[in-house]
């Protein structure tokens, strides 16, 4: 389904670069593919109603990365949070413009957990706030220098890996809906506070 808020041609120039490999067909329920230089390649499933998938997680020994999500939309987007937690960084930087952190944990396994907004038009919570899962943070836009002028939001997942480090992790490894499988949030529903797991940082429609 290509309707009029698709990526027309992948779009021209410098952003095409970006999605060179990854030319998004349709604005909802469509995700790419990993690289070829990505070892751990999860099968995705996306609900049809799920906003798109332009870039997949990569992280390799040679230094090449990507370590987060790409997820398209238009500016102004609501971004929600993937998890209960408290925000623990708010603020603009030239690389990644208007950012988010939220820290989430520990869990029943005593890890705690990181996720990362980045390229927000518009942060709406500050260092220290409390929010609760699908709780409007942000603005998807297009801020920072390595944003593209592509209006997406770039989603990052660290995990504690010791006993004071966090590791980069692949985001799909912690859906709700279990493995691969993009979960959207839903007020209705009931989320297990023991374990983390995240739902989708937009809203699907």
């Amino acid at each position: 389904m290509t309707g009029s808020g698709s990526l027309s041609a992948c779009l021209a120039g410098a952003a095409s670069a970006l999605l060179a490999a990854s030319c998004v067909p349709q604005d909802h329920g469509w995700a790419s593919r990993y690289r070829p230089a990505q070892e751990l390649k999860i099968a995705v499933v996306m609900p049809p109603n799920a906003p798109s998938i332009s870039q997949q997680f990569l992280f390799t020994t040679n230094d090449a990365k990507h370590i987060g999500i790409d997820v398209i939309g238009r500016v102004g987007t609501p971004v929600i949070a993937a998890a209960d937690g408290r925000v623990r960084g708010s603020f603009y930087e030239p690389a990644y413009g208007h950012r988010i952190e939220i820290e989430h944990g520990p869990d029943s396994a005593g890890r705690r957990a990181v996720t990362v907004y980045k390229h927000l038009r518009e942060r709406l919570v500050g260092e220290g706030a409390l929010v609760r899962r699908g709780e409007q943070i942000a603005t998807l836009g297009t801020t920072g220098m390595l944003g593209g002028g592509i209006p997406h939001l770039h989603f990052e997942l660290f995990r504690q890996a010791g006993d004071e480090s966090e590791v980069s992790a692949d985001p799909h490894l912690f859906w709700a809906g279990g493995v691969g499988r993009v979960t959207c949030f839903d007020p209705a529903a009931h989320y297990d506070a023991t374990l983390f797991r995240t739902t989708y940082p937009v809203p699907c429609r």
